[in-house]
């Protein structure tokens, strides 16, 4: 997690591993990116956590989280009821922030030896989500989880380097695909 301070300018990017991993200012130079990623990190665990996001008003927080709740036994819905008390939470707290919600993205069985029905949860999930952001034009949702897949439906193994975590390669595109939102 980035020690930076956090201030009214910053733009915040909460989850979990993949988004601690991200390396927001080698892809983008900017000083006002503040990774609060935490390898692990459930839904319960962001929303433990919202109180000291909220007091920064951020201007601007791209949210990813679920897939280690999914990973857990947790269904889509148990998932996106968590994760609307975190949209809420921010909604209630933070009047001037845009909230920009990107999809859980896929994973790649294959390499992860897990059930294949995970990233049908996923998708439904997504829908999910999607439907929310439609419903507040201070939600935005981020549909990155079509660019990763591969022809079977799965993250594609370019952008993995184990099934779930992402590649240089899966960053990359990941950056690409949301610079125009910052």
């Amino acid at each position: 997690m980035n020690l930076d301070p956090i201030k009214s300018s910053s733009i915040i990017f909460l989850g979990d591993s993949l988004t601690e991993g991200f390396d927001l200012h080698h892809h983008f130079g900017r000083n006002e990116l503040v990774n609060m990623g935490i390898s692990g990190n459930l839904t319960d665990h962001v929303i433990y956590r919202m109180e000291a996001v909220a007091s920064k008003k951020p201007v601007k927080l791209f949210l990813m989280i679920g897939i280690n709740d999914l990973f857990s036994g947790r269904i889509a819905e148990e998932v996106y009821r968590n994760t609307v008390i975190i949209l809420d939470f921010i909604l209630e707290h933070c009047n001037n922030t845009q909230i920009l919600v990107q999809s859980v993205l896929p994973v790649n069985v294959a390499l992860l030896f897990e059930d294949e029905n995970i990233n049908t949860v996923i998708y439904r999930l997504n829908q999910m989500l999607e439907k929310k952001c439609q419903s507040c034009d201070r939600l935005t949702f981020l549909n990155l989880h079509p660019d990763f897949l591969n022809t079977n439906a799965e993250m594609d193994k370019k952008y993995t380097f184990d099934g779930i975590h992402l590649s240089e390669a899966g960053y990359v595109l990941w950056a690409k695909f949301i610079e125009e939102y910052l």
